[in-house]
């Protein structure tokens, strides 16, 4: 969201004069070099911008109430980030408890236990009905 402050290219605590320097530095950025050339209709949206910009943040009063608006705004939209937030959790964690409550139903389903257990019973040489390990004797002769 881009206040009249990033406009400006000024920080929210800028003074007067910071204001009227940073209006004056996008002036001189947007105005500068053009000579007799006409200036095109998106500069001339961009410049009637960073007047009004400047219009409300010189004027203590309409700034006090730009300020006030801000604020109300943010809190808003910090407000709906976190219910926004909340809901993906929630939604994420009920998910996850129906896959985990639905595994035993779909037996197709890759199982970590089964996808270890079966390499490891190859190596092992382990009994597949019991579970239990053979041990493989080598005998010398």
């Amino acid at each position: 969201m881009k206040t009249l402050y990033d406009l400006l290219g000024v920080r929210r605590q800028a003074s007067h004069i910071e204001i009227e320097l940073g209006y004056r530095r996008h002036l001189n950025r947007h105005l500068l070099g053009l000579g007799v050339r006409p200036l095109s209709k998106r500069a001339q949206q961009k410049l009637q911008t960073i007047r009004q910009a400047y219009l409300v943040l010189s004027s203590p009063g309409r700034r006090q109430a730009y300020d006030i608006d801000l604020r109300q705004r943010e809190a808003r939209r910090n407000r709906l980030l976190d219910i926004g937030g909340a809901i993906l959790a929630v939604s994420s964690l009920v998910i996850g408890m129906g896959l985990i409550v639905a595994s035993p139903y779909f037996p197709a389903w890759p199982g970590f236990s089964g996808d270890i257990a079966r390499p490891l019973r190859q190596i092992t040489g382990s009994d597949t009905a019991s579970g239990l390990v053979q041990p493989v004797l080598a005998t010398a002769r």
